[in-house]
């Protein structure tokens, strides 16, 4: 298991990297559009749909994506638009998935109308990864972002493994513990502040303490999209959400952290820009 997650490691971080800094934005956007494809594969099969939409989602999902996303889109053309979306992703992100967690809803037993919130789950995502890229920072600021979900996932597994007394979602999730939550939001914390002290950032961006707050604020929503996609998988008693990454599970089972974290720091940055509390692109 251990090889076969490294070998899929030494592929997977080549390849987004390069995505990240050698593609022009309309080849990312297609980049992020064949993640979509691959999440919204994954999600019919775990939300019990069926039927021709089933069969069509996969496809309908990145089409959509690319509608919104693409030059000349109606999202693209007005920030406004974009951030509305993004801040309707946030409400969604710090009040309905946390009472999802605290009520242990099951998704809709029609199958089909959970498409509806898989949309609502992986559009603003994959948004707020064309949005984040398409600044004078590049492909730094997404990278520096989508590093706050993984830092915390790696520092809440060690301090877990070492620590881990108290279960956090035992019912959830009985691998996750008090201390290992406790120890992703330290390691997030030291990992803020020592980003703006990189070339990257310079603190042109936000101050530090305003960054260092952001971040653990996505920490913690960083465990609240675990923990979601964890109790989906729960309910229908699956340990992932597919095969297609050897040793790691499925591509959901990868980004489940992200979706709940980027729309909200896409949210914040194109406040910032909008309203002038930084410098514009």
């Amino acid at each position: 298991m251990l090889k076969q997650r490294v070998l899929t490691a030494l592929v997977l971080i080549p390849v987004m990297l390069l995505g990240l800094f050698a593609l022009p934005q309309t080849a990312w956007i297609g980049f992020v559009a064949v993640i979509l494809g691959f999440s919204a594969w994954e999600w019919q099969r775990l939300a019990g749909m069926h039927g021709w939409f089933a069969k069509l989602y996969p496809f309908l999902t990145p089409a959509f994506f690319l509608l919104l996303a693409l030059p000349g889109s109606t999202a693209l053309a007005s920030p406004f638009v974009m951030l509305g979306v993004m801040l309707a992703a946030c409400v969604f992100w710090a009040l309905i998935a946390p009472c999802w967690l605290k009520a242990k809803w099951r998704l809709a037993d029609g199958g089909n109308i959970n498409g509806l919130l898989g949309w609502a789950l992986l559009l603003p995502a994959g948004l707020a990864m064309v949005v984040l890229r398409d600044g004078s920072m590049g492909g730094w600021l997404l990278l520096i972002v989508m590093a706050i979900a993984w830092v915390a996932d790696t520092a809440a597994y060690f301090s877990g493994k070492t620590f881990g007394r108290r279960k956090l979602a035992p019912t959830i999730s009985p691998g996750k513990s008090w201390e290992g939550a406790v120890g992703g939001v330290v390691g997030v914390a030291i990992y803020a502040a020592l980003v703006p002290k990189t070339p990257f950032i310079g603190g042109e961006l936000i101050s530090l303490w305003v960054w260092v707050a952001l971040a653990l604020v996505l920490t913690v929503l960083s465990i609240v999209g675990d923990l979601l996609e964890s109790l989906f998988k729960r309910q229908i008693a699956i340990k992932d959400s597919s095969q297609l990454l050897p040793g790691h599970g499925g591509v959901l089972d990868r980004i489940d952290s992200l979706l709940a974290i980027l729309p909200v720091a896409a949210a914040f940055y194109l406040s910032y820009l909008l309203f002038h509390l930084v410098p514009g692109r």
